[in-house]
C-alpha cells in the first residue's frame, strides 16, 4: 500500500469514530432519545385540568345559602290533594297536607343553590298526643325550633302555610297556567319585626319580578285574636309563607314552588357569593 492511500485510510478510520458517537446518539435505540418529549399542549392540557380541580374545591368550600322549613300547622290541607288521594273533600288531614310536601319543596330549593333542612316535627300530631289545643301549636313548635337554632344557623327561615280562602282568590292565571298565590306574614310584635319584615319585603318584590302579582304581599299581624310573634323574635331572618288556598291543586302549588325557590335565590343567595 502506497503512503497517500495509508494516510487516507487512517484518516477515514479517525473520522468513522470521531463521527460515531454523534450518529449513535440518534439511533431509535438510545435511552434519551428514546424517550417522547411533552409537548407544549400536553402542558397546556394539565393546567386547564388543574385549573378545573381547583375550581371544583373553590366551589366546594363556598358557603353555602341554608334555609329551614318548618310546619306549624303541619295538617293544614288543601281540598284538591286529599280529595285525589283518600277520595274525600277536607281542608285538614293527617297525612296528606302540607307537611308531607317538604320533599318536593326541598327539591325546588335544591335545585336553585339552596341548602335546605326541614325541622322534622308534626306540631299537629305532636299535639294529639299530648291532648293540647290547635291555639297552642307556634309554643309547641317553638321549643323545637330553639332548641334546633341552638346548634345550628341559616340564612332565612319559612314557616310553611296555606290560606283558607277559596280557589278564586288564592290563584292567578299567567300565560295559561295557574299559580297559587304567595302571601307572606310577619308578626308584629316582637323585637325582630323590622328585620323580619325586610326580609319579607324583598322576597315579595322578587316574586312579582318574576310572576307578576303572585305575591300578594307583606302581612302584618298584631293585636287581639292573632299571636303577634310567631316565634320570629327567635330569628331575624323568618317569615310566614302562605302558598296558596284550601282550593289550591298540586300542580299549582308545585309551579309556584319552583318560583318560591327561584325568588330565594335570586333575592337573597346571589348576594353572598
Amino acid at each position: 500500500m502506497t503512503l497517500l492511500k495509508k494516510l487516507q485510510w487512517s484518516t477515514g478510520l479517525l473520522l468513522f469514530f470521531f463521527v460515531l458517537p454523534v450518529i449513535a446518539g440518534q439511533l431509535p435505540f438510545n435511552k434519551q432519545a428514546s424517550t417522547p418529549l411533552k409537548q407544549p399542549e400536553d402542558k397546556q392540557v394539565v393546567f386547564a385540568a388543574t385549573n378545573l380541580a381547583e375550581q371544583s374545591v373553590l366551589e366546594q368550600t363556598k358557603d353555602p345559602f341554608k334555609v329551614l322549613l318548618l310546619f306549624t300547622h303541619s295538617h293544614e290541607a288543601y281540598e284538591p290533594i286529599v280529595q285525589a288521594v283518600n277520595g274525600k273533600v277536607a281542608t285538614s288531614h293527617e297525612t296528606t297536607n302540607i307537611f308531607s310536601l317538604q320533599d318536593m319543596i326541598v327539591n325546588h330549593f335544591n335545585v336553585n343553590g339552596l341548602q335546605t333542612d326541614v325541622l322534622d316535627v308534626d306540631v299537629m300530631k305532636e299535639i294529639k298526643l299530648e291532648g293540647r289545643g290547635y291555639h297552642e301549636a307556634y309554643n309547641v313548635m317553638r321549643s323545637h325550633l330553639s332548641k334546633h337554632l341552638e346548634t345550628n344557623k341559616y340564612d332565612l327561615i319559612l314557616d310553611l302555610h296555606r290560606d283558607s280562602l277559596k280557589h278564586d282568590r288564592t290563584t292567578l292565571t299567567l300565560n295559561g297556567e295557574n299559580y297559587a298565590k304567595i302571601a307572606l306574614v310577619v308578626g308584629a310584635e316582637h323585637v325582630n319585626y323590622r328585620w323580619n319584615t325586610a326580609y319579607a319585603e324583598s322576597l315579595s318584590t322578587t316574586l312579582n319580578s318574576i310572576v307578576p302579582n303572585i305575591s300578594k304581599g307583606v302581612i302584618s299581624k298584631s293585636g287581639d285574636g292573632v299571636d303577634g310573634r310567631y316565634n320570629q323574635d327567635l330569628a331575624k331572618q323568618m317569615m310566614i309563607v302562605e302558598v296558596g288556598g284550601i282550593g289550591n291543586t298540586e300542580e299549582e302549588i308545585n309551579r309556584t314552588i319552583a318560583v318560591l325557590g327561584k325568588a330565594i335565590a335570586k333575592a337573597f343567595a346571589a348576594e353572598k357569593k
